[in-house]
């Protein structure tokens, strides 16, 4: 019998997306001020990789965790409190006087942000349509682009102002953080999970999710084609542009959320598009994403705005084939595993990303750049990026081949 969504059931998603957008707009700021907090402390890129890579790796990590928690304990009391970490972390990162201090906030930025999004897509599976859970997981998604595209370049263009800095445009955001919080903590629902059941004991449902050779498969194709655009695009990506096409700051970043745009719509669009052809879908994007990489990394430097745009825009659409995956999850659920499921895919497909950021910056500091800035700090050149950005394309490159393996899922629910 089709399940009919309440009023509550909307509020709880509108706000735990929200939250969703709001963590991945500050995980993302990292990269929109990589100057200025290269300035800050004194780093070359290898360093700066680990703002990135601490706060992803805590993000994928405690994937699973935190979706045992959701299954037994509840959204409320989980996301409350893993907000309140996000927002300390984020403070501790501003305002940190050494680079150690700092690394920590993002650690704990990272520990903070883990359930937003599986938080979300627990609310979906278990109390929406299945026919609309496709849709609304993709929405989920296009709230955290919407507030990239528009927060990253608003501070970027508010912390240029005279008397600003990076540090102070983020303590705002930061407040704005609290103000979100206020609202989950008056008005997000105390039922929003099951009761635990003597049928359904947590070694049952483990054995379930962990056994079924489907989850590692969409894991790894998530981490060849979102994680391997998110990668670039959340801590590289206006670095790479401004050295690549010959950018100023500002027009770097501009062009960065295009890739945010692309993949607003694309969490939308693709599950509508392809649920009931998975695998045309997934072949599509994979070839797309392959192609683009390529280009990126090999093609000409000089290109007019309207085609840079263009390519960013499609690249950002098809990046979001991720969604797929998470509707395909939310299909093989029940309500005792959806957040499990949910986290399990997410930490597979998240803990590829602070890999490949720090495997980014390493091959960056290992190119040994001889130019330098009025800083001190090394200036990498296109060729630079060119070489450390391949891993990119061999993983897209392997998830286009694996594409061609997949068969057709049943719904078990049927």
């Amino acid at each position: 019998m089709e399940r009919k969504t309440s009023l509550q059931a909307y509020g709880d998603w509108l706000l735990l997306a929200l939250f969703f957008g709001y963590q991945y707009a500050v995980r993302s700021c990292a990269g929109t001020f990589a100057d200025e907090i290269r300035g800050t402390f004194h780093i070359d890129a290898d360093r700066f990789a680990d703002f990135g890579a601490w706060c992803m790796l805590a993000y994928s990590c405690l994937q699973i965790p935190f979706g045992v928690v959701l299954d037994r304990i509840g959204i409320r009391r989980t996301v409350l409190f893993s907000f309140g970490i996000c927002l300390a972390g984020n403070y501790l990162f501003t305002n940190a006087s050494t680079f150690e201090i700092a690394r920590f906030g993002r650690l704990l930025l990272g520990i903070g942000a883990v359930p937003a999004y599986m938080s979300a897509v627990k609310v979906i599976a278990d109390q929406f349509s299945i026919l609309h859970a496709g849709f609304f997981i993709g929405c989920t998604r296009a709230f955290g682009s919407a507030l990239v595209i528009f927060c990253n370049p608003l501070l970027k263009k508010c912390s240029l102002a005279p008397g600003q800095s990076w540090q102070s445009v983020m303590d705002i955001f930061n407040g704005f953080g609290a103000l979100l919080f206020l609202f989950c903590f008056l008005f997000l629902s105390r039922r929003t999970t099951l009761p635990l059941s003597n049928t359904n004991p947590l070694g049952k449902t483990w054995m379930a999710v962990i056994s079924n050779p489907k989850i590692y498969l969409y894991g790894f194709l998530i981490i060849g084609t979102n994680t391997a655009v998110v990668a670039l695009a959340d801590l590289w990506g206006p670095s790479f542009l401004r050295a690549k096409y010959c950018l100023s700051e500002q027009q770097a970043v501009a062009y960065v959320q295009l890739i945010y745009a692309g993949m607003l719509v694309g969490s939308m669009l693709l599950p509508t598009m392809f649920m009931k052809k998975m695998k045309q879908g997934v072949r599509v994007c994979c070839w797309v994403l392959a192609l683009i990489f390529a280009f990126l990394i090999y093609g000409s430097g000089n290109l007019s705005p309207f085609v840079l745009s263009s390519i960013l825009l499609v690249f950002g659409f098809f990046s979001a084939v991720d969604m797929l995956f998470f509707a395909i999850g939310a299909k093989l659920s029940t309500p005792y595993t959806s957040g499990l499921i949910a986290s399990w895919l997410n930490s597979i497909g998240m803990l590829g990303e602070p890999l490949l950021q720090k495997w980014i910056g390493i091959s960056l500091h290992r190119q040994g750049s001889t130019v330098f800035n009025e800083q001190g700090l090394r200036v990498y050149q296109a060729s630079d990026y060119a070489s450390a950005m391949q891993i990119l394309l061999i993983l897209s490159a392997v998830c286009l081949v694996l594409s061609y393996g997949l068969r057709e899922s049943k719904n078990p629910r049927n």
